[in-house]
C-alpha cells in the first residue's frame, strides 16, 4: 500500500517538476507541469494491481476505491475492495486507518515512506530532470492513439525503487496510469479513471479523526544495523 500510495501522489505532485526546453520531450514535460500547475485538487477512482515474483510463480493483488489529492500535500486514499481502508493526509501528518481491524497508525510525512525520492514528491521537493533519468517510451501505435509513455530511472539508488512508468493522454496532459518497479521487479500498476479536477475539496476531507474504540498505534521500528 504504501509503495501504490507515493506512486499515485506523483499525478498530482507533477505540478512541483521543472523541466527546459529544446526537445520534444522537454516540450511534453514542461506541458505536463504547466497542466498540473493550475490544478488545485484532483479526484478519481482507482484499480491497483500488485504483481510480486516468488520462487514458484507470479502472485497478483487487486485493490480498488477512490482517491482525492489537493495542493499542500493534501491526499486521502479510499480503499474500498478487498478490505476497506483509508490513507489520510493533511500535508504534515500520515493516518493508515483499517476499520475491521479497529487500528489507525500515525506517522509523519516522509517517515511512512521508504525512499528519499517518495518523501521528496510528497513534500514539494522533487525535481523530474534532477531526480529521473527521463526516457520517452512510446510506440508507434501508442502515439496513434494519442498516448504518451514515459520512463523514469532514479539518478540515485533507491532501497526500493527501480523505475516508473507513467501514461498519459497527450491531448490532456492528464496521467492515467502508473507503473511502478521495486529492484525484484515486482509491480505495482494504478490505472485512474473518472477523472475529476478543481471540485473544491475541503480541507476537512484529509484530517483523520478516530472513530470510539479504535486504537492508535506508532509504526514500527526498524533498528540500523551496528557499525
Amino acid at each position: 500500500m504504501l509503495k501504490s500510495m507515493w506512486v499515485m501522489t506523483l499525478v498530482i505532485f507533477l505540478f512541483l517538476l521543472g523541466g527546459a526546453h529544446g526537445n520534444p520531450l522537454d516540450t511534453d514535460i514542461s506541458q505536463i507541469q504547466k497542466t498540473y500547475d493550475t490544478i488545485r485538487d484532483i479526484q478519481a477512482y482507482f484499480v491497483q494491481e500488485s504483481v510480486v515474483k516468488s520462487w514458484n510463480a507470479e502472485q497478483v493483488q487487486k485493490a480498488q476505491g477512490k482517491v482525492f489529492f489537493k495542493k499542500e500535500g493534501k491526499m486521502f486514499w479510499d480503499y474500498q475492495e478487498p478490505a476497506p481502508q483509508q490513507i489520510i493526509s493533511d500535508g504534515s501528518t500520515l493516518w493508515f486507518y483499517e476499520p475491521e481491524d479497529k487500528q489507525v497508525t500515525v506517522t509523519t510525512m516522509g517517515a511512512g515512506f521508504p525512499s528519499q525520492i517518495s518523501a521528496d514528491l510528497l513534500n514539494g521537493n522533487a525535481q523530474l530532470k534532477r531526480d529521473f533519468d527521463v526516457t520517452d517510451m512510446t510506440s508507434p501505435a501508442e502515439r496513434d492513439a494519442g498516448e504518451l509513455v514515459l520512463q523514469l530511472i532514479p539518478r540515485s539508488s533507491q532501497n526500493n525503487l527501480n523505475k516508473i512508468l507513467l501514461r498519459l493522454d497527450k491531448k490532456t496532459f492528464l496521467i492515467y496510469q502508473t507503473e511502478v518497479y521495486d529492484l525484484f521487479d515486482n509491480l505495482t500498476r494504478i490505472t485512474f479513471s473518472q477523472i475529476q479536477i478543481d471540485t473544491n475539496l475541503a480541507d476537512t476531507l484529509f484530517t483523520f479523526t478516530p472513530p470510539p474504540g479504535v486504537e492508535m498505534l506508532a509504526p514500527p521500528t526498524i533498528p540500523l544495523p551496528r557499525q
